[in-house]
């Protein structure tokens, strides 16, 4: 039982226990490592990541180890990420904190629970008025948890951003969708500040407190994705109302309401404000990890081409397209003409190396493309990431 001499190895150390080692928690997990804590964290698949880490990876799908039992008992910190189901919050049903006595506990929430506020601010004191299911059921499992009697600290997120969940893959993939409501607005939160509001709650517990966590700036979502496409240089996404029927029925729930989350109380009681307080700074920090992260050569950008052009330029741009998708080396390489200026291309590229794309480039040189685009003006971004 390899995970079970772990948990005996570290005993002498602070442990911390992670419920849902998800998008938020694995932030997280990092920080709580430097700073001595010994982390243990549950999954629902493997996660040769945390392994990395050294952190012991527990399953987790309602049923309880005994592992995971004796880790939830011998926790000095447990924050659990795992949304509730229609059965209840799975931590809490399980019995799985039956004999748990950390000295802090944490849950992620989420502003749904406050339904519909008519783009008024929304308070920690107010009662939850959720209109959606998954509102409800989050609004059900505060209410439990705190209900435990360990010292529970709720953080109710807004809408969750970081390098690894942002808006750009979609929109180089031309799959991003602006649902245009009028008057509709949300707060977003980047997973850095996440962090930032949890370390500080564990600094300076405030048992059965509830706490937003959100920026500074609601915006209505279409002005985060026209902001991302032209941070790439790529077309803005195409406008669709909620009841497009190709906007998904969980999507619709979130066009019903609207709201603007105060975050007054998280930044007088735990010293905290947003490093990211707005979408724009945001956005642009995960830009840069995102192409740190990249592998190769990535050019975004367009080419304004001349109005005498444009008709040859689209009657070569399918074989050009073809052409460079079957270089070795070729990742993905998409040019679309911009919907609202017929003389625009957008274009995204990426190969695997530098010399895949400057291989690229030399095929290209001598091609009816380059004779056909000699007159065009660019407007390029581009950048090598780890290449080999």
């Amino acid at each position: 039982m390899h995970s079970r001499v772990k948990l005996q190895q570290d005993a002498a150390r602070e442990t911390a226990l992670i419920l849902g080692a998800g998008f938020t928690a694995r932030a997280l997990i990092p920080h709580l490592i430097a700073r001595g804590m010994h982390v243990i964290a549950t999954t629902r698949s493997n996660a040769p990541d945390l392994a990395a880490l050294g952190v012991p990876v527990l399953k987790f799908e309602g049923e309880v180890s005994g592992d995971l039992r004796r880790a939830a008992a011998n926790a000095d910190y447990i924050l659990s990420s795992i949304g509730p189901d229609n059965g209840g919050d799975p931590v809490l049903t399980s019995g799985l904190l039956k004999d748990a006595n950390p000295k802090w506990a944490g849950y992620l929430s989420a502003t749904s629970v406050y339904g519909d506020r008519a783009g008024r601010f929304a308070f920690e004191d107010e009662p939850p008025t959720p209109l959606t299911a998954r509102g409800r059921r989050r609004a059900d499992a505060e209410i439990a948890w705190i209900e435990t009697g360990l010292p529970v600290h709720v953080f109710r997120l807004a809408g969750i951003y970081g390098p690894g969940r942002s808006p750009f893959e979609k929109i180089l993939k031309g799959e991003a969708r602006a649902v245009i409501k009028p008057g509709h607005v949300v707060n977003r939160v980047h997973v850095d500040d996440i962090v930032r509001a949890v370390l500080a709650s564990i600094d300076a517990p405030n048992p059965q407190r509830i706490y937003n966590l959100a920026d500074d700036m609601p915006a209505p979502p279409q002005d985060v994705l026209d902001y991302a496409a032209d941070l790439l240089g790529a077309a803005r996404p195409p406008r669709v109302s909620p009841d497009d029927p190709n906007v998904s029925r969980m999507a619709r729930t979130f066009y019903a309401e609207t709201k603007r989350v105060d975050t007054s109380r998280a930044k007088r009681e735990l010293g905290w404000s947003p490093q990211y307080a707005d979408y724009k700074s945001g956005l642009k920090q995960v830009l840069q990890a995102e192409n740190r992260a990249r592998v190769g050569v990535t050019l975004t950008g367009y080419i304004d081409i001349p109005a005498e052009d444009l008709s040859g330029v689209q009657a070569a741009l399918p074989e050009h397209i073809r052409a460079t998708q079957d270089e070795q080396g070729c990742i993905t390489f998409r040019v679309t003409q911009d919907a609202d200026l017929e003389t625009r291309f957008h274009v995204y590229e990426r190969f695997e190396s530098k010399a895949a794309f400057e291989a690229h480039q030399a095929r290209t040189a001598g091609t009816r493309w380059a004779e056909l685009t000699k007159n065009a003006v660019r407007y390029f971004n581009c950048s090598a990431f780890n290449s080999a």
